[in-house]
């Protein structure tokens, strides 16, 4: 069963708005448009260029087919003029940014201007073949496939694993395809994916909180849930209305 690239595109994009932040660059220390203090410096420290949770130089693999040159964020930058993107998606993204000057042009948090939405159809572009591939390599069978791709909830749940790194979608999705296999309800089987996601990592419940309190929230029904009905009724419709017209054409 193949995932529908709009549904991916939705739940991507209320991400993106609900737990993802702006711009930042490693720059911004240096030149102030970030004061900070020493915890949140060593917070940074290792932090690349990022927009929406992307980050240019942790993620460099997502965007480039050369080899990375070193782990060091600051050293790092000088090489990435020189680097071979591996997709067309991540060449307008990265590019969008390069243009506008982002580096020194931009303010921390910024979300692009007239390109924000442009932006984040990209990012949604970036990642649904590393989801795929997340997919394959964590075994998901048919079954596993057909309840996530049709459950709003339980594909946001894993979107949003993306952002947490491979790790926490391996160990989720070992998790998910021991309740497929169990026969587990939809509800069950998130419930369990949201304990999961609460107590995997020190000091933080991975917005697990936040992300129950959205799906209970009007715009997780308007921006998903609704569209993902629309999806449906289309063709539906449109095969109906095509058995119309075959059974008139017949008359």
């Amino acid at each position: 069963m193949e995932l529908d690239q709009d549904n991916f595109d939705n739940a991507t994009l209320l991400v993106i708005n609900n737990f993802e932040g702006g711009y930042y660059h490693p720059y911004m220390i240096a030149d102030l448009r970030i004061k900070t203090n020493e915890k949140q410096r060593n917070f940074l420290r290792n932090s690349g260029e990022t927009m929406f949770g992307l980050d240019r130089s942790a993620g460099h693999s997502l965007y480039y087919s050369s080899a990375k040159k070193t782990d060091d964020v600051f050293q790092n930058l000088q090489y990435i003029p020189y680097y071979k993107f591996k997709n067309q998606a991540s060449a307008d993204f990265w590019t969008i940014l390069d243009n506008n000057n982002a580096s020194t042009n931009w303010k921390w948090n910024y979300y692009g201007g007239i390109n924000e939405n442009k932006l984040k159809k990209l990012a949604s572009k970036i990642l649904f073949p590393q989801f795929k591939k997340y997919v394959d390599q964590f075994k998901w069978s048919d079954k596993t496939k057909q309840i996530v791709y049709n459950d709003p909830k339980l594909l946001f749940h894993f979107i949003y694993a993306i952002w947490n790194g491979s790790g926490f979608f391996q160990k989720w999705s070992k998790k998910l395809n021991e309740d497929v296999a169990n026969g587990l309800s939809n509800n069950q089987i998130l419930q369990n994916q949201l304990n999961l996601r609460s107590i995997s990592a020190n000091g933080t419940d991975l917005s697990a909180g936040k992300m129950v309190k959205l799906f209970n929230s009007p715009e997780f029904d308007q921006k998903i849930i609704d569209k993902k009905k629309i999806l449906i009724v289309i063709p539906l419709l449109i095969l109906i209305g095509g058995v119309y017209l075959l059974i008139k054409n017949k008359k």
